[in-house]
């Protein structure tokens, strides 16, 4: 079955990719984090989102992963959360600290956790026009119709959160920081982001989604970073 992604103002062909490990098979983008990898067990199912432009080049990564842990997110993410580490600090090298608010110990059910949006740097040139916040946006419509899930969750940068990038994608809550990465002397602070499944806006005049496989629509992605935003 086809999915139509309508976007005029971007020349961009999308496919929804079963399975997310395919992310470990794009060379030319930054580290894949090992939580998609499927040899670790992480999620019940995931899928990828993979972007090309008209020549056929890698634009754009992201993927969306499924669980159902039957308890809150605040004691999967004690017991779990060193599988969402940066793909860049190596787990030996790892002295980790983690800070959760205690609504997660409420929210329970099913859930899906998003990362890898990754897009092409130096393409295009024009910045600003939403591109991002989209894709971003049409991951999250997909996995709950896929999945139904009760939460969406994402890991981000202090820079996306002070720039509203996630609260402008369709996250209207986040704490942090929640993560704090270690390795020799780096450090990096993260924040949690998540969105209940009935907070999840729909862009429906933005984007159409029209049952499950391929995307066959263009858009050029003008809106670029070189960097994986976890989110």
């Amino acid at each position: 079955m086809q999915q139509t992604l309508a976007l005029p103002e971007y020349e961009l062909t999308l496919s929804i990719v079963e399975d997310a490990s395919v992310l470990f098979q794009q060379p030319d983008r930054p580290a894949t984090s090992l939580v998609f990898d499927p040899a670790r067990g992480v999620f019940e199912d995931s899928f990828a989102v993979l972007g090309y432009d008209a020549d056929g080049i890698l634009m754009h990564t992201q993927a969306v992963g499924y669980c159902d842990p039957n308890t809150s997110l605040r004691r999967y993410l004690r017991g779990s959360f060193l599988d969402y580490r940066p793909a860049d600090y190596p787990l030996h090298a790892l002295n980790c600290e983690m800070a959760l608010p205690e609504a997660f110990a409420f929210l329970r059910g099913r859930f899906a956790y998003q990362g890898e949006l990754w897009m092409r740097p130096g393409r295009g040139g024009r910045q600003g026009l939403g591109l991002a916040k989209k894709l971003t946006n049409f991951a999250m419509m997909h996995a709950l119709k896929r999945w139904d899930y009760d939460l969406i969750w994402a890991v981000v940068s202090e820079k996306k959160i002070r720039a509203r990038f996630p609260q402008r994608s369709g996250y209207p809550h986040h704490n942090g920081p929640a993560f704090t990465w270690k390795a020799g002397e780096r450090s990096l602070e993260e924040f949690v982001v998540w969105a209940l499944a009935e907070e999840v806006p729909d862009y429906s005049n933005d984007i159409r989604c029209e049952g499950v496989g391929s995307v066959n629509t263009a858009s050029f992605p003008r809106e670029s970073s070189g960097t994986v935003m976890r989110l």
